[in-house]
């Protein structure tokens, strides 16, 4: 996936809705799926249809170069929906006796090609809270060893402590944008659903 530019906010909201109370003991576990959407592995052809589909989905889509060079572009996260939709209206126009069953190979590769960027995303938030786990616990750990040490000491105390202070800085960080990370990819998990069923009205209307 291509690098993610995200502003560093700090702690990000999104961060105490998944886990309150970093680095205390009674700190929530990270749910292994934090994004508002429920977690889907695929799109439901009729949820993103909006309804019953007007026949089974057909095969071979890839068969077809005018549809997949269409779905492809409609499909591509760099293109906005409305760009896509104007790909798929322009293939309508020149369709004829088959556009029923053309514009349904159509259908049927968004949701092909959608499952994939679904699947990068899912991946990419289930890695960021695993990161966000490790990163917890070993900012638990920093906590632990700085709460052990006298509230005053010689110097080597205090060069623990320092120790322990930087660690948990930069561990604290890394936490930070491991949570901006996941938010911003369940951010772009709904928009793929919306783009989805945006896509699909289009193919519906041109029916």
């Amino acid at each position: 996936m291509a690098t993610l530019h995200i502003v560093r906010r700090g702690l990000a909201s999104f961060g105490f809705l998944i886990v309150a109370g970093i680095g205390t003991a009674g700190a929530q576990e990270l749910r292994d799926w934090p994004c508002p959407q429920p977690l889907a592995e695929h799109a439901a052809p009729e949820a993103a249809w909006g309804g019953p589909l007007p026949a089974a989905l057909p095969e071979g889509w890839r068969d077809d170069a005018a549809v997949r060079a269409v779905v492809a572009f409609a499909a591509n996260p760099e293109n906005p929906p409305s760009e896509g939709a104007r790909a798929i209206a322009e293939f309508a126009d020149d369709l004829g006796a088959d556009r029923r069953e053309r514009l349904m190979l159509v259908f049927a590769g968004l949701l092909q090609r959608f499952d994939t960027l679904r699947g990068f995303l899912i991946e990419g938030v289930r890695d960021f809270v695993l990161r966000a786990r490790i990163l917890r616990d070993a900012v638990a750990q920093h906590d632990a060893a700085l709460a052990a040490l006298p509230a005053t000491g010689d110097l080597e105390v205090e060069e623990k402590r320092r120790g322990f202070e930087e660690a948990r800085f930069w561990d604290a960080r890394n936490l930070d944008d491991a949570l901006e990370e996941a938010e911003f990819l369940c951010h772009r998990y709904a928009y793929l659903d919306e783009k989805l069923r945006r896509l699909a009205n289009v193919v519906r209307s041109e029916l």
